[in-house]
């Protein structure tokens, strides 16, 4: 019999029917296996709850509405059910009520998110005679969140808020801080969610944590933009202790059935915390757990290359891009189920179906030579550095290639299991969400990932993975000319199968087998996976249709899910304006507490009284960013300047209301700093780094601000995370900024890295790409220690060694018209023991100087001449006799007197007649006589 724990991880887990393991409470197996079958109605009807729904108590409850406010009596009606079931059921009542409340939270998520329809609804069974279209308007006006609207035409919205307002009672949430409170103090909500999730140690309010976060999560999908506050609170809903409650042990006997619970447990609680921050728009937080899910399933995953064809003419084989994966053993969820999902052939006189592989590609790439580069000690990121630790691992050379993935045939890799497809999805959409739209290689990586999923035996892969991977491909697909029309009908097709209620399908219906088995099914993997509405997969399936120029059929779409701001939005970007602020316009005469609405129509006209009316509505985050924006850059016709505090008040209330927004912090840091307030630039670069700490450009302006309040040491460290996330994107400033700050705290090896890469940048700019006080510097703090003797056996130090690379063979490539870096050449190459290379830079730096063009014209040039040539001299003096290159008895110049007199004359000669007479032709006539 399964203890407690183990009844709460098979139902966080979904487990499938076949493989539940029954209870020690007879009452607690029936409730779990309703739920795991998908018969959601048939439990609700069927619980022990049915009886006490039906009290007179309640009843008369529910019967106050619509006289008394729905929340208000739903509110009231869930008290008293929690107060009627722990009376009348007893201790364990907390069961029932959660059993009930994921009851409610499955349905809602099958009628809107996954299909199949259901014959009911909620309205006519909770509230009969009342008015059916007032109690859905009240429904969304509830479950609208700081501004954000919940979408109007969803199906049965009562159930997602009676399992929010269950899960909030069972763990005591006080009214005040309940997310349906008038009232909502942000603050007073995380505080109340940090202390209680920190605190919780029995695994029955655990459990109920973890299905609040799935409920919170639905939640915020349903609203018109994630939200600020579901995102906070299911991020301290999602923390380790919760974790730890339900999982006290480590399960590592194997074979053992609590340990395969237990590593089931920690996998797809990774797998939702890295869900949570991709549904919040903060990936890159999300790739963390990623990979720590990746390493605890021992899934092994590869982008390559392979020689492949890709046409049905094509009788050659051309490099290709593949995702090699293999799944290292079967999992609870694998077998048993089938996917009905329709795989529509592209039937392409041109295209084969799929590549087709010859075998994997000779990977060994000419890699640039390292060896030249400055090697740095990055220890704190070695992290970063791992293969293994990148969303999608490369090979580059067939050695790179694991012996069991090589081994892999390309044409038909083996099925993965459930798991893998989920976390192969997740990343892939983190990788979506993080890449360039339209890139055409992000493209062909995301296809190849996708068809990883696609390519392999369907039979076995759960309905909605292998849908979410039909649909991704889709939309990858649909803005290729030759995939388009394939891409349209697969979307077209997913979307009629989950079971719209569309009154004229473009594609027969397909019978599907028991209702509540395929629910349970299609429902096994949505609390792991990136949420879409039916409504918003509809408005893609427009957005692609505008894109093709289709705008009738987008429109009927728009019109048919009633998405106001969307079509509004589309009309705006096709320059038809007017039709854009007419939609609008009638859509807030409709609703008028509609702030986005509002919002977006201010941004259409550019006028703030509307952005102040939707943040006086709802505190709607982007009016105040819409109205920052506005007073930073005024529209030349508004007669207004920039007024850059303006523009940070305003943007503080945005980020007041909305904290997670990277690029509000960005512009709110950017203000900062060109303002003056460092401060303020200070802290909001480091809220820039924490959501996304990938981004080169943050991590140099928090160095930026951090330099200005005095803080070196964290300004070098930040600037070197900068280089770092920066990657093969190098901006010269960044690099700049990172030398002067080294040369203040005397890292001379980082001094040296940067000077080099900011000659690689400027490369195309000669020596004016030469920072020489910098570079003076360097070779001062050179030649101060002691060249190695040859016979002592002593070697180089590495700063040694990397500066004579840098100024004795990378420099001379960038010198045009500075005699004083080919001064300083020679100066090293001296204190190397190389006299003649040190004369023949001496020579350059003369030449240098009597090329000049305004020798004839400006004293100064002259001057400087001269000087040179004294300089040059003086070398052939001293250099001269010393010994040669070759060390044969030879010396570096044997006629150096007479070469010197020749410098001399010729340079006399130039300038006889302009210069004669001036104190540099007096300081020529003293070289001429000294040398004679």
């Amino acid at each position: 019999m399964a203890s407690l724990q183990e009844q709460l991880a098979q139902q966080i887990l979904l487990v499938p029917p076949q493989k539940y393991i029954p209870g020690y409470n007879e009452r607690f197996t029936r409730l779990n296996r309703g739920l795991l079958e998908g018969k959601y109605h048939d439990l609700l009807e069927a619980s022990d709850l049915k009886e006490i729904f039906s009290l007179p108590q309640l009843q008369t409850i529910l019967s106050q509405y619509p006289e008394r406010e729905l929340i208000e009596v739903l509110e009231s009606f869930t008290d008293t059910l929690v107060d009627l079931s722990a009376k009348f059921i007893g201790e364990d009542h907390w069961f029932s009520l959660q059993c009930f409340a994921i009851a409610f939270l499955q349905l809602f998520i099958q009628v809107n998110f996954t299909g199949p329809s259901v014959s009911f609804k909620a309205g006519t069974i909770w509230f009969p005679h009342a008015n059916q279209d007032k109690l859905q308007s009240d429904c969304i006006r509830n479950l609208s969140v700081g501004g954000q609207q919940a979408y109007d035409l969803m199906q049965d919205p009562l159930h997602l808020i009676m399992a929010e307002l269950i899960f909030e009672k069972l763990i005591n949430t006080p009214v005040e801080v309940s997310l349906f409170s008038k009232s909502l103090s942000l603050e007073r909500l995380l505080s109340f969610i940090g202390e209680s999730s920190q605190q919780v140690q029995d695994p029955s309010t655990a459990a109920i944590f973890w299905w609040k976060s799935r409920a919170l999560q639905i939640h915020s999908a349903v609203l018109s933009e994630p939200s600020s506050i579901i995102s906070s609170v299911c991020g301290m809903l999602m923390n380790g202790q919760v974790l730890a409650s339900l999982v006290p042990r480590d399960g590592d006997a194997d074979g053992d059935a609590v340990a395969v619970l237990e590593k089931l447990l920690r996998f797809q609680f990774l797998l939702e915390q890295a869900r949570v921050h991709i549904q919040s728009q903060t990936e890159q937080a999300s790739v963390k757990p990623l990979i720590e899910a990746y390493k605890l399933s021992g899934f092994q995953l590869l982008l390559s290359g392979a020689k492949a064809k890709r046409t049905k003419f094509q009788n050659f084989y051309t490099s290709n891009l593949i995702v090699l994966a293999k799944s290292s053993q079967q999992t609870i969820y694998d077998g048993g189920e089938h996917s009905q999902t329709e795989n529509y052939e592209l039937d392409s006189d041109l295209l084969l179906e799929k590549p087709e592989y010859e075998s994997l590609a000779d990977l060994d790439m000419e890699i640039e030579n390292q060896s030249k580069r400055i090697k740095l000690d990055y220890s704190q990121l070695e992290h970063d550095l791992k293969e293994e630790d990148r969303l999608l691992p490369i090979a580059m050379t067939q050695d790179d290639i694991p012996q069991e993935l090589r081994e892999l045939d390309p044409n038909n890799q083996p099925l993965l299991n459930n798991l893998d497809v989920l976390q192969l999805l997740l990343r892939f959409t983190v990788i979506k969400q993080t890449s360039p739209m339209s890139d055409p290689l992000v493209d062909e990586e995301l296809m190849a990932l996708v068809s990883r999923v696609l390519y392999s035996d369907s039979g076995d892969t759960n309905w909605l993975l292998f849908a979410r991977a039909l649909w991704e491909r889709s939309l990858l697909e649909s803005g290729k000319s030759r995939t388009v029309e394939r891409g349209i009908l697969q979307m077209t097709s997913l979307i009629e199968e989950i079971g719209l209620k569309i009154k004229s399908r473009v594609l027969p219906e397909q019978n599907i087998g028991d209702p509540a088995s395929e629910a349970a099914s299609r429902l096994r993997f949505i609390h792991q996976l990136p949420l879409l509405p039916q409504w918003s997969m509809d408005a893609k399936l427009a957005e692609q249709y505008m894109s093709l120029g289709v705008i009738k059929s987008a429109l009927e779409i728009y019109e048919r899910l009633e998405l106001h701001c969307e079509a509004a939005l589309c009309y705006a970007a096709t320059d038809a304006e007017q039709k854009a602020e007419q939609i609008l316009v009638n859509r807030i005469k409709s609703v008028p507490t509609d702030a986005r609405a509002v919002s977006i129509l201010g941004d259409i006209k550019q006028d703030p009284a509307l952005w102040e009316k939707a943040w006086e509505m709802s505190h709607y985050a982007k009016a105040k960013s819409s109205l920052s924006h506005y007073y930073y850059a005024p529209p030349t016709n508004s007669g207004l300047s920039k007024n850059i505090e303006l523009a940070i008040s305003h943007m503080f209330d945005a980020l007041t209301a909305n904290p997670l927004s990277y690029e509000n912090w960005f512009f709110y840091g950017c203000c900062g700093l060109e303002s003056g307030q460092y401060e303020l630039a200070s802290e909001a670069f480091t809220r820039c780094v924490s959501l996304d700490d990938t981004n080169s450009y943050a991590w140099s302006n928090l160095a930026s601000a951090l330099l200005k309040l005095g803080k070196s040491k964290p300004s070098f460290h930040a600037l070197k995370k900068a280089i770092r996330c920066g990657g093969d994107k190098k901006s010269w400033r960044i690099y700049e900024n990172y030398m002067n700050v080294a040369v203040q705290l005397g890292e001379w090896n980082d001094v040296l890295f940067a000077f080099r890469e900011l000659l690689d940048i400027k490369n195309d700019q000669g020596d004016q790409a030469i920072d020489l006080p910098v570079l003076e510097k360097l070779a001062e703090i050179l030649v101060s220690t002691d060249y190695p003797a040859e016979d002592a056996g002593a070697r180089l130090s590495h700063y040694q060694k990397s500066s004579i690379d840098l100024i004795c063979n990378v420099l001379p490539r960038f010198i045009t018209s500075s005699a004083r870096c080919w001064e300083i050449v020679a100066r090293v190459e001296l204190w190397r023991k190389r006299p003649w290379a040190a004369l023949e830079c001496h020579e350059k730096a003369y030449r240098v100087v009597l090329h000049n063009p305004e020798l004839e014209s400006k004293q100064e040039a002259w001057d400087d001449a001269v000087e040179a040539c004294g300089n040059l001299v003086s070398a052939f003096e001293s250099l001269g006799e010393q010994a040669g290159k070759h060390g044969a008895g030879d010396v570096v110049c044997k006629d150096w007197k007479y070469k010197a007199k020749m410098t001399v004359r010729s340079l006399m000669s130039k300038g006889k007649h302009y210069w004669e007479g001036t104190p540099s032709w007096d300081r020529l006539i003293e070289l001429k006589e000294d040398l004679s």
